[in-house]
């Protein structure tokens, strides 16, 4: 049995046969005024009566057991030989009504309640100090069921209890929920409309009172850590009195005053990987959450490198015209992906355009009669850019010259080979793994996607089988992409990896097409956060 920590003798608590306490409880944190049950007193039970009488001087012990009503307190003490002097305080006191209490309200009291009687268990919020629990619990639970401007001197004996028992089933399941629950009150008002002050201030404020008991700290810890990461807290501000080590998150005001950079730039490019969007209001850029430091130090560093239209032609190995081309028909994106941007290009894109090529040279020399793209284009009246589609997504081969250093006009392509590649589009049926190829997606997400209706299959003889097959319309694949995207093209745009793409647009409500098990996850463009980010590319499947 572990005692409970004694005052003076005299004003030392009596409590009750068989309710000895098995946990050690600081009574200067959490007894209040001397209180009873007035239907108790009504009764005369309240000298003899096995009520709990010392559980009664626990503040957050709101309720008779026996009754299942409130608790009034008695009137103050006239001098300090009378705080636990029951006759002596019962001679002014004013029967009342008994106010009958909701069940559903007293998760906590009955938790307390277990707890003197049986002693803590080994749950998170079991291992915290008594008056630490009990008190978390209501002032937590108070932000929760009365808002940020609650008063507490104003509240209720019946509003506190339901405080204590919102705060209890939050603060029950450990950190980690706790971490959850102030996440969604952050996230249940608009960015920047307030701060963390103010979103927590009951709260906030009463932790900020408990300073002087360092068996608080814990919840500082925690409240603190999520302050620091979740809110625009520069380096060195002092938060329940610790300095912040680094920013770790940024608002707009933020990030223009710590890089330097345009809001207007780091607006467009939030909008593009799906942090923020332009109002509707005044065409400003609003973010959806803060931007972690590392996502607007990489936007500041590549903004830096970007490139006109000319200079990334210079790169590529064509002209302006060539280049602008290619940005239409989505080979080459820009960085701002808005149409009525100046057109500007990162190092980076043009880079992974040049090595799609570079990988589909072979190596060694091709035995037909060889021309550049540009020559073979003009050979057969197509495009240059379409020419470039085609090789591209049906990964012909090519020869060039120090293939790793090569640049456009370097590359030689076999004109046979492509009257074949075009011959088959222009039939307007391939085959499922060639649908697959074009779509960067398994041949499994193919006939699935057959099945659901979104592609549209074709019954084809195959001449040289004569086997009945089930191959897929090009222009229904073409049209697939102006509509979809797979969950790996998403993550190359956004520039986060695949698996953590998938979970981000589920968090954010985005649901995936339900396709058969071990297919490719896949959205639907309309439903995700920022449209521009994902411009439908007449066919074309960005990588």
């Amino acid at each position: 049995m572990v005692e409970v920590a004694k005052l003076h003798l005299d004003h030392t608590p009596r409590w009750p046969p068989g309710i000895t306490p098995n946990v050690p409880v600081k009574l200067h944190h959490v007894l209040g005024r001397y209180r009873s049950c007035p239907a108790c007193l009504a009764e005369g039970r309240h000298v003899d009566h096995a009520a709990h009488h010392g559980l009664w001087q626990l503040a957050s012990v709101r309720t008779c057991p026996v009754h299942g009503c409130y608790l009034v307190s008695l009137p103050p003490r006239q001098n300090g030989n009378d705080t636990f002097d029951v006759m002596r305080l019962l001679e002014r006191y004013a029967p009342v009504a008994p106010v009958s209490a909701a069940a559903a309200d007293l998760e906590l009291e009955r938790y307390l309640r277990h707890r003197v009687q049986s002693g803590a268990s080994d749950g998170w919020l079991d291992r915290l100090p008594f008056h630490v629990a009990a008190q978390t619990c209501e002032g937590f639970g108070l932000l929760l069921t009365h808002g940020a401007d609650a008063k507490r001197d104003l509240v209720a004996p019946a509003d506190w209890a339901a405080a204590g028992t919102a705060g209890f089933r939050v603060l029950r399941g450990g950190p980690h929920a706790f971490r959850a629950k102030l996440k969604d009150l952050q996230m249940a008002q608009p960015l920047d409309s307030t701060l963390y002050r103010t979103r927590f201030r009951v709260f906030f404020e009463w932790l900020r009172y408990r300073d002087d008991d360092p068996d608080f700290d814990v919840i500082r810890d925690i409240v603190r850590d999520f302050v620091f990461r979740n809110f625009p807290i520069a380096e060195g501000q002092v938060v329940l009195g610790q300095p912040c080590p680094e920013q770790y998150v940024h608002s707009l005001a933020t990030a223009r005053s710590t890089f330097g950079i345009s809001g207007w730039k780091l607006g467009r490019r939030l909008a593009a990987i799906g942090l923020a969007q332009r109002s509707s209001v005044s065409k400003q850029f609003v973010l959806n959450q803060y931007v972690p430091a590392n996502i607007v130090r990489d936007i500041a560093t590549g903004i830096d490198v970007l490139l006109n239209a000319t200079e990334a032609a210079h790169v590529v190995g064509i002209d302006r015209i060539m280049m602008a081309k290619f940005t239409t028909r989505g080979l080459i994106p820009r960085y701002y992906a808005e149409h009525n941007s100046v057109p500007l290009y990162h190092p980076r894109d043009l880079e992974v355009f040049l090595d799609k090529l570079r990988e589909l040279a072979a190596k060694e020399t091709l035995s037909e009669q060889l021309f550049d793209i540009p020559e073979t284009s003009r050979r057969l009246s197509m495009p240059v850019d379409r020419v470039t589609h085609i090789i591209v997504e049906n990964h012909l081969k090519l020869y060039a010259d120090k293939a790793p250093q090569a640049r456009f006009r370097d590359f030689r392509v076999s004109i046979d080979a492509l009257r074949m590649a075009f011959a088959a589009e222009q039939d307007g049926a391939i085959k499922p793994a060639e649908a697959a190829k074009r779509m960067r997606v398994s041949i499994r997400t193919v006939r699935g996607l057959i099945d659901q209706g979104i592609l549209e299959p074709r019954i084809v003889r195959e001449h040289q089988t004569a086997r009945i097959r089930r191959y897929v319309t090009s222009r229904s694949v073409e049209k697939f992409a102006t509509k979809y995207i797979t969950v790996v093209d998403l993550a190359a745009q956004s520039g986060r990896l695949p698996g953590a793409e998938a979970v981000l647009q589920v968090d954010r409500g985005v649901q995936p097409l339900e396709l058969h098990a071990r297919c490719n996850m896949i959205f639907r463009r309309n439903d995700l956060p920022s449209r521009s980010f994902f411009p439908a590319t007449d066919g074309v499947f960005n990588g």
